[in-house]
């Protein structure tokens, strides 16, 4: 059976919202696809290549700290 066949106050008294909105959400749209973010992320390693791993590591989590600002 299909959970969209059930009329609302059944899924609710079967406890099967979540999935009922889970089954239902809309899909998400990626404005920003997949090959954008490899190559952008192949240029950022890129301009660190000269580091050592450790200075990659900080030099990152300090770029992830202005970026959450």
């Amino acid at each position: 059976m299909n959970i969209n066949d059930l009329n609302p106050e059944t899924i609710e008294k079967l406890g099967l919202v979540k999935e009922h909105r889970q089954v239902n959400r809309k899909p998400r749209e990626q404005k920003f696809s997949k090959e954008q973010v490899r190559s952008n992320a192949i240029k950022v390693l890129a301009v660190v290549a000269g580091l050592n791993q450790s200075e990659r590591e900080r030099v990152l989590q300090h770029a992830i700290k202005l970026n959450s600002v």
